[in-house]
């Protein structure tokens, strides 16, 4: 028996002229204001008897202190969920995936959100489009179907940190790719993130690319859903290691030092001209990412990296240990993304903040899933210090 509601049937029922504004009332009247019922998948499992295959028991996120370069201290600690939950690869029949967020529904009309960036901050998931009582009319997607979504697909860093790298928790699960038949993923966005699709082995021919789901429901026979990693924003050590392992497994002597630009961006340092006499004064490479055929060697050979926030420092998961970390950071768009990632690939990270051109409301600054595009400044003479004091003990070519 279906548990949801089709608003197909019904709008073959009202008719097509006045269909179009019932439609509107009916998704304002019906888009829920308070969290669904959800479970943790681990609950779930237990009681609904599906497979939950533990992969790692909850553990505390604990991090050092990132070191402050400049004038200017951003509170990234309000910001590091103080646990990640277990983590694993939930098993189930019957679900529904809802939209290209892939948000799964079980068969019981359960919530499942450990698999979204949300997790179980489930209240914030109406902020992204609304979590529906009654989801619209299934599509089936027969066989076995392994969930690597990205609420964030059309940027690397979520593309890769967000989906693909669940692939370990599936793999030590047990699991081969030749065991599903669909793969329910983002499309790869750029000629980097084709390379690492590719280089992860990821048969194209088995992909359901998660924008034909667009405001549409998939169901699947059997769902194979590893958790998101980590926590938003908070990323666990397993996964730069995955990274490593399966795309630089023989890493290069780390020799360069790279300045990753954000030419042709938004949220780009205004000042970049004049900063970059100061970088190669100090050795560095400006290094346009889009210009280089195998980035994640590229950041594998690196001593230093030092870059504004953003997509560009994604790759810094395939940096050895050791290497350091110099984010140059908008004030109107302090996330930790890069601070944690680097912390998981024991990586020396620092920041210097400088102020962006113009600040959002302090509600969006604080709102999930929303990016600052404003251009920010950096402070010539702080820079000229930290990278003094960065590259005093550090070899280069």
């Amino acid at each position: 028996m279906r548990k949801f509601f089709s608003l197909q049937s019904l709008s073959e029922k009202i008719g097509n002229q006045v269909w179009p504004h019932v439609r509107d009332k009916f998704r304002q009247a019906f888009l829920i204001d308070h969290s669904p019922k959800w479970l943790p998948s681990p609950e779930y499992a237990h009681k609904f008897n599906a497979r939950w295959h533990k992969i790692y028991e909850q553990m505390p996120n604990v991090r050092a202190a990132p070191i402050k370069y400049g004038s200017i201290a951003l509170d990234f600690q309000n910001k590091l969920d103080p646990q990640f939950p277990e983590a694993g690869v939930l098993e189930l029949e019957s679900a529904r995936l809802y939209n290209a967020f892939g948000w799964i529904f079980s068969k019981e009309g359960y919530l499942l959100p450990d698999h979204s960036y949300f997790g179980r901050h489930v209240s914030q998931m109406k902020r992204k489009g609304g979590v529906p009582k009654f989801l619209p009319k299934c599509r089936h997607l027969e066989g076995v179907c392994l969930l690597l979504p990205s609420e964030q697909g059309g940027n690397y860093c979520h593309f890769l940190l967000d989906g693909l790298s669940r692939l370990e928790l599936f793999y030590k699960a047990g699991f081969k790719l030749s065991d599903v038949d669909h793969i329910f993923c983002q499309v790869p966005i750029s000629k980097n993130a084709k390379d690492v699709f590719n280089q992860l082995g990821i048969p194209r021919s088995k992909c359901f690319w998660s924008y034909q789901n667009k405001g549409r429901v998939l169901y699947t026979d059997t769902l194979l859903a590893p958790t998101f990693p980590g926590t938003w924003r908070n990323y666990p050590q397993w996964l730069p290691k995955f990274l490593q392992r399966e795309i630089t497994p023989s890493p290069p002597l780390p020799t360069r030092r790279l300045y990753i630009s954000r030419t042709g961006y938004r949220r780009n340092v205004v000042n970049e001209e004049a900063i970059k006499p100061i970088l190669i004064k100090y050795g560095f490479e400006i290094y346009n990412p889009e210009e280089h055929e195998n980035q994640p060697y590229d950041f594998a050979e690196a001593t230093i990296i030092v870059g504004p926030h953003g997509a560009g420092l994604t790759n810094l998961a395939f940096c050895q240990p050791g290497t350091k970390v110099l984010e140059l950071m908008p004030t109107d768009q302090g996330e930790p993304h890069y601070y944690t990632l680097s912390e998981a690939a024991n990586l020396e990270y620092g920041y210097l903040a400088g102020p962006s051109v113009n600040e959002r409301p302090k509600e969006f600054q604080e709102a999930w899933g929303t990016t600052s595009y404003y251009d920010f400044y950096v402070n010539e003479d702080e820079l000229d210090n930290a990278l003094a004091q960065i590259t005093s003990n550090t070899l280069t070519s």
